[in-house]
């Protein structure tokens, strides 16, 4: 019901009714009073009509209300009870299952622990050479005492097999060797105790009846009782021979047939009558492991028949028998919940016996012999205790049912609370409509009020036929603004357009424009705007950038600066339309068109310029070394633009037309860091009072399909780098003059400067190790091991530093940590780092990047480019391509990689070891041969060879180890275990990054075909620690070289780097070979000979996923381009590098052409 509209309804029909004019309708012509009934008017007679309607229609609502809430509140206690009965069945199965799983664990625990038993007995006779029946097994009570708190059990007997004719014998023997009766009442602290002699003869089990079953493999054998947990207080029962009883003799002959063990069926006698004394203290308190019962009073007992064997081999004979004698109680404690109670179990052994048992809480209790289930039998949950591999005498069935008990507990006064509460509900919502109500007619009766004032006036003014066409005009507009304006189909497209620029067009399901038959039919959202600005900005340097990133780090680069220029669009309220990989598109002049587009899109350039700029720079620590050396090309142009939504699946809004092909062409032809405007966007800033802001370009560009065309660049001088703010007008800005031309305020970036630079690099390296060591800590934290004393570690540091040959210490297998589970407990992000720790590492890096040297290619930049490759490549080190639901969660999955990846992803330690190996490969370093050639003293140390590295590594570790940096070796290693493995593996990294040493090189190779053959491709954990040191040397190796492995920009940038270096030395005559003879036909090799084979290895050894790919592709392409373009770089390289500009152009042109 709408108030609303029966209120408009009485108000239209009351501005229609006519009014007597002049005298009161209540009285006649005298004055006195009309006792004639007054005649109801139309207006009245339909107002009066719609009241009534209106008062219908709101006891309707009350009476639906009140039935709503009665039903509601039923419905709600009916369906909370029936929730709490679905809770009470469902928790009830769920113990059920429960108490079933946990019952055939511990039957099959049993049989286990049975089982280790006889084979241990096996193990030690075979050990020690010596024949059943004639055999004692030592610390036999502490073996039994843990056997007994693992099963429950009441008693454990070991029992051998003795052949008729060697009773004497065994007799004899069982007297002599009694002393582990001894030895196990010691164990027990009953040395107070005399257990008496052994009995020099065999004799029948009490309570047996003299009735033994036939049984052929047991005929002409004895099997006296020997020894015992607990080992007992009174030795006459010894010698027992279990052979006398029936039910042992059955057991047996079924253990010899099937070799197998076998629980019997409930038995009552089941030998247990004869240790009752020695299982009470002297107080009569019983002695049991687990439960509370009297030996052969309930509860019920069974045992359990295990052969021992004469050995290990398939077809070895039973020699001997293991009885483990367990109450049935034991398998019903500590199952349910506490505060759980009343669960009955049911318990059959299919042989005639059954026992009720009731769970209340941690107890299990027995009820009593039979089934003395209360009911619930549609509920009963039937399980099967024996089966499978397991051997049973007879069948062992549990019934498990719920009772009154547990029903109650699940029963609550929840139903009616929630009835009550829901019923509330409904009062207080027939309260707020009876608010609401009561406001709805004081305002009907207020609008009326004022429209029969209106009436009155309209009425003494215009006549009739008048009022009656300014009531129809007023119609017509309440209709127009009711169903919206007439419209043509011009704006109607322009209204559609905008509509979806500000997000108002409807979409279908995961955000795209619904395009149903009728917007097929329909015209598209288009429009031509002949006024616009578009700009193009492009990142420079950005494929070779992200040739050496991991792909997380190439989208936090994009995100962040992208983030930037939408915050820019929006504040000067331009129109970002796409993102092209890295190229950004905006437009100025639409949606909504405004004259000053051309200067809004330069300050837009402008600002986007200045923050790129300081982005890239800012992310440096983030991101990497050569961040900061991207740039941004941008490109400007003003025409008209078609724009409009190309719908259909994804839509988007789109540009086109000339105008869009000539800012491209402006983009393109730009140049980094500098922002290039067409003539036509110049003139209109010229127009604008803006031509201070151009500079013409020198030279003219030649664009396809545009010819020559002559381009500015845009200097923004005097113009603050301020954005406005919303609502701030683009027109003028302070600091512009017109017609004044000043220095330029954007111009190409600065470079670098080399302390800048510097200080950034420290920082993310320093940033990189920081994470490393937050996870070491994180891992020594989960594992919860105690450091080794300080004094031991420092003693290792020192002989590790006494000059050592460094060469000498490198191992064929490093071994790595062993995988554990509970080693991810602590999250790496939880752990902060001390400020003396990050000091300490700050001042470490700094001090390495201090040594290194100013050269072209071995300098601290080179050193933090292979740093960043290791980062890569450990990061990108990948499990097995197994379905995951196959592999399960947590640390089931976390195993898997640890194998997968040889151990490498499980320590951090060894990851921090190579990634700091990385950053030391060439401090204060030259190449081999020079440093041979010119430091005599280094040479006959290292016995030339490998100067370099050894010295590397000799440096590094002094600095290390000095006491101003203990706290930070405290980190990283905390025992004798971790130093050892953080030294050997900093020293096969670096030793590994010596490719020139031949004995070095062909031991790898032997390592590498060692450790990847058939022989040695298996799960022992020795050849794992194989293959996970020579991945580790090889991922350096590539690490090293990465630059030939990476975009075509990063490799000729580092190879003419490495070229300099090499060429500075022959020309000032260090190096006796001219570099530039065989530069081409040297990296050819390379690339042939060791970077493609390596990169080769990367992919086979399989743990590098698709980032070997990438660095294979990258290989090759580099070589395939280098013999296409080789040459000329090495001209071009001699004619940069040598002694007299231009000396060797013209002969190598001359080669080039020939």
């Amino acid at each position: 019901m709408n108030d609303d509209d029966s209120d408009f309804d009485d108000i239209s029909e009351f501005s229609q009714e006519e009014e007597p004019s002049g005298r009161d309708s209540d009285t006649d012509d005298s004055g006195h009073p009309n006792n004639k009934k007054k005649k109801k008017s139309k207006s009245e007679e339909i107002g009066t009509k719609e009241s009534k309607s209106v008062f219908r229609a709101k006891m309707m609502v009350y009476l639906v209300l009140i039935i709503s809430c009665v039903t509601a509140s039923t419905l709600t206690y009916f369906f909370t009870s029936d929730q709490e009965e679905d809770d009470f069945e469902d928790d009830f199965k769920t113990f059920a299952d429960e108490i079933s799983r946990v019952a055939k664990a511990d039957l099959e625990s049993k049989f286990v622990v049975a089982e280790g038993l006889s084979i241990a007995t096996t193990s030690f006779a075979e050990e020690k050479g010596v024949a059943f029946p004639l055999v004692t097994m030592p610390d036999w009570e502490r073996r039994t005492q843990k056997a007994l708190e693992m099963t429950g059990a009441d008693l454990i007997v070991m029992s051998p097999l003795v052949d008729f004719g060697m009773e004497s014998e065994w007799l004899s023997y069982s007297q002599v060797e009694s002393g582990w009766i001894h030895e196990g009442l010691e164990v027990q602290g009953l040395t107070h105790i005399n257990p008496g002699a052994v009995p020099a003869f065999l004799h029948p089990v009490d309570n047996a009846d003299g009735t033994v079953p036939d049984a052929p493999l047991l005929e002409k054998k004895v099997a006296p009782w020997w020894q015992t947990g607990k080992a007992p207080k009174n030795a006459t029962w010894i010698n027992t021979d279990f052979l006398t009883y029936g039910t042992y003799v059955e057991l047996a002959e079924a253990v010899l047939q099937n070799k197998k063990g076998i629980i019997s069926k409930i038995d009552e006698v089941a030998g247990l009558k004869l240790i009752v004394e020695d299982h009470h203290d002297d107080n009569g308190d019983h002695h049991a492991h687990g439960h509370d019962h009297s030996i052969g009073d309930d509860p019920p007992h069974s045992f359990i028949l295990q052969p021992i064997y004469e050995s290990f081999d398939s077809d070895a004979e039973v020699v001997g028998l293991l009885y483990i004698v367990v109450g049935w109680d034991v398998y019903f404690q500590g199952i349910l919940p506490e505060g759980t109670n009343g669960v009955q179990i049911v318990l059959s052994d299919g042989c005639g016996s059954q026992y009720t048992f009731v769970l209340e809480g941690q107890v299990g209790r027995l009820m009593g012999e039979g089934d003395l289930h209360e009911g619930y039998d549609s509920l009963k949950v039937t399980s099967t205790l024996t089966g499978g591999d397991r051997v049973s005498q007879c069948e062992y069935i549990l019934e498990i049912y719920a009772t009154d008990e547990l029903k109650e507990s699940y029963e609550s006064k929840d139903p009616l609370i929630f009835a009550i509460v829901v019923a509330m509900i409904f009062v207080f919502t027939t309260m707020v409509f009876l608010v609401y109500d009561w406001a709805v007619q004081r305002r009907q009766w207020m609008i009326i009020r004022a429209a029969r004032k209106t009436q009155a006036i309209v009425s003494s003014l215009f006549p009739k036929n008048v009022q009656d066409r300014i009531m129809k005009d007023v119609d017509e507009e309440v209709n127009r603004e009711a169903n919206g304006p007439l419209i043509t189909r011009g704006n109607r497209t322009k209204d559609q357009l905008q509509n979806f620029l500000k997000g108002k067009e409807a979409t279908a399901e995961g955000g795209e424009t619904a395009v149903d038959e009728g917007t097929k039919r329909s015209k598209p959202i288009a429009d031509l705007f002949p006024e616009a600005t578009i700009i193009f900005a492009d990142i420079v340097g950005f494929t070779a950038w992200s040739s050496t990133r991991e792909p997380s780090q190439v989208f936090q680069l994009l995100e962040t600066i992208y983030h930037v220029f939408d915050e820019i669009a929006n504040r000067r309220r331009v129109f970002k339309v796409e993102t092209v990989g890295d190229c950004y598109v905006a437009v100025a002049g639409l949606p909504e068109p405004r004259k000053d587009h051309a200067i809004v899109m330069a300050r837009f350039a402008r600002d986007c310029l200045v923050q790129f700029t300081a982005t890239v720079k800012a992310m440096v620590v983030e991101l990497g070394p050569d961040t900061e050396e991207l740039g941004v090309r941008i490109g400007l142009h003003s025409g008209p633009v078609t724009a409009g939504v190309l719908r259909g699946e994804r839509a988007r809004f789109q540009l086109f037309g000339d105008t869009v092909n000539t800012t491209a062409r402006m983009e393109s032809t730009g140049v980094p860091n500098k922002i290039h405007l067409s003539q036509e966007t110049a003139d209109l800033l010229v127009a604008a009072g803006k031509s201070q802001w151009l500079r013409t370009r020198r030279e003219k560009v030649v664009a396809k399909g545009k010819g020559e065309l002559q381009t500015y660049w845009l200097d923004s001088t005097g113009e603050t780098a301020t954005a406005t703010t919303e609502g701030e007008s683009d027109e003028e800005e302070k600091g512009a003059k017109p017609g004044i031309q000043t220095a330029p305020v954007v111009a190409p970036a600065p470079a670098v400067p080399s302390a800048d630079k510097y200080n950034r690099l420290v920082a993310w390296n320093c940033d990189i190790l920081a994470k490393l060591l937050t996870q070491i800590v994180a891992r020594r934290e989960s594992r919860r091991t105690d450091p080794d004393p300080v004094a031991d570690i420092r003693k290792l540091e020192e002989q590790y530093g006494s000059n050592r040959y460094v060469l000498s210490e490198v191992q064929e297998i490093v071994r790595l940590p062993k995988f554990e589970a509970d080693s991810q407990r602590v999250d790496p992000w939880s752990v902060q780092l001390s400020e003396e720790v990050l000091s300490q590492l700050k001042d470490y890096v700094q001090t390495l990047a201090a040594m290194y040297r100013d050269n072209p290619f071995h300098n601290f930049e080179h050193a933090s480019h292979v740093t960043m490759s290791v980062s890569k490549l450990l990061s990108r080190i990948v499990a097995p391509e197994i379905n995951k639901d196959l592999l399960g969660e947590g640390a089931i999955q976390e195993m898997i990689l640890h194998d997968h990846t040889y151990g490498i992803t499980s320590d951090p330690l060894t990851q921090f070891s190579v990634v700091l190996s990385a950053l030391i490969h060439d401090v204060i370093t030259e190449p081999n041969f020079l440093l041979v050639k010119e430091d005599e003293s280094l040479a006959k140390k290292y016995i030339s060879k490998s100067v370099a590295e050894q010295n590397s590594v000799d440096l590094a570790w002094k600095t290390l180890m000095l006491n101003e940096y203990g706290e930070l070796r405290s980190c990283i290693f905390s025992d004798l275990t971790e130093l050892r493995r953080f030294r050997a593996l900093l020293i096969n990294s670096v030793i590994a990054t010596d490719i020139f040493d031949k004995e070095q090189g062909t031991m790898r190779k032997n390592r590498w075909a060692k450790a990847f053959s058939d022989e040695y491709k298996t799960t022992d954990r020795k050849d794992q620690h194989r293959r996970a040191t020579i991945v580790i040397e090889h991922l350096i190796q590539a690490s090293d070289v990465a630059h030939t492995m990476q975009h075509w920009h990063v490799y000729t940038k580092w190879n003419e780097r490495l070229f300099q270096e090499m060429f500075e030395s022959y020309l000032t005559g260090r190096s006796e070979k001219d570099p530039s003879a065989g530069w081409y036909q040297g990296e050819l090799g390379f690339f042939d000979n060791y970077i493609i084979p390596l990169a080769k290895k990367l992919k086979n050894c399989g743990v590098f996923g698709v980032a070997s790919d990438e660095y294979l592709n990258y290989a090759v392409e580099n070589r395939r381009e280098w013999a296409d373009k080789g040459e000329e770089i090495v001209a071009r390289m001699i004619n940069k590098y040598g002694p007299n500009e231009g000396q060797f152009e013209d002969e190598m042109q001359q080669k080039l052409e020939i």
